[in-house]
């Protein structure tokens, strides 16, 4: 896998597990005690390792179903990461696990096409809430209630990247199921003259669930497509979308969004500590 950046060390992960204590979960081989209650939700597996590379003392504690665990620690913070897979059906099942496993805190570390006509590859959106396209969130609350970001947790992630000097959008996301369905490209007007920021597949159910549940929930992306910066290194000849694992603008938004969901969750560790 490449190396987003060459301060963050390669590191060889293997899943270790002590034996004697049962799984709880049918999905996510997880035990209780391995897991912090401070989770990272990105849907790319290589996202999900390059985020676990960033931790000290960091092993995979679950690699099964595709989803892939890891917990270690950050400034010296307990700390969980888990990657989801595409969609909301796929990250509800990890997001119901990780919940009756004790985790009551989510950030979104995900990817997502530009909607407002300024942004392109490389910048970084904040979801304050998202339009609910997807179906999964509709099997928990019904249409009318809103897909809204937990506002202290989104906060963080704000405060983070002023004092990283690192500039991001907040706004309405979208979140849809269909990454190729017709009707993407038919809403486009539509959303822009809404002020949507962005468009991706997973942050309307980790926003319900977390309303449901009554998790604290945040999310952020780094964007891959839009009409603000020209793509340099394309993912298919076909599409307009930036490749994940070699356009340089790509590449430093990553490593930005990271470094500033990290600094975020330590914020809200740090505020629980304050708190008691």
């Amino acid at each position: 896998m490449p190396i987003l950046n060459p301060e963050h060390a390669y590191r060889e992960f293997t899943v270790e597990l002590e034996p004697g204590e049962a799984f709880t979960e049918h999905h996510l081989k997880v035990r209780k005690k391995d897991l912090s209650r401070y989770v990272f939700v990105p849907g790319s597996h290589l996202r999900g390792r390059r985020i676990a590379e960033r931790l000290d003392d960091c092993r995979v504690i679950a690699a099964t179903r595709g989803y892939y665990v890891y917990s270690g620690t950050y400034k010296g913070h307990f700390m969980s990461v888990c990657s989801t897979g595409m969609g909301g059906p796929q990250a509800a099942i990890a997001f119901e696990e990780l919940g009756r496993l004790g985790a009551d805190t989510f950030i979104r570390v995900g990817s997502a096409g530009a909607v407002r006509p300024d942004l392109g590859v490389g910048d970084i959106a904040v979801a304050t809430a998202a339009c609910r396209f997807g179906g999964t969130s509709h099997n928990y609350l019904p249409a009318p209630y809103p897909a809204v970001a937990h506002f202290e947790l989104t906060q963080d992630l704000l405060l983070a990247a002023r004092d990283l000097g690192v500039t991001v959008h907040p706004g309405v996301c979208a979140t849809g199921d269909a990454f190729y369905g017709p009707r993407v490209a038919e809403d486009l007007a539509l959303m822009r003259k809404a002020g949507v920021v962005a468009v991706e597949m997973e942050t309307d159910t980790l926003f319900i669930l977390g309303l449901y549940h009554g998790w604290r929930c945040a999310a952020a992306c780094v964007l891959d497509s839009g009409e603000g910066k020209e793509i340099e290194e394309s993912s298919s000849a076909e599409m307009e979308i930036a490749s994940h694992g070699a356009n340089p603008l790509f590449l430093k938004g990553e490593d930005d969004l990271i470094t500033i969901a990290l600094e975020a969750m330590v914020r809200c560790i740090e505020r629980d500590k304050a708190s008691g």
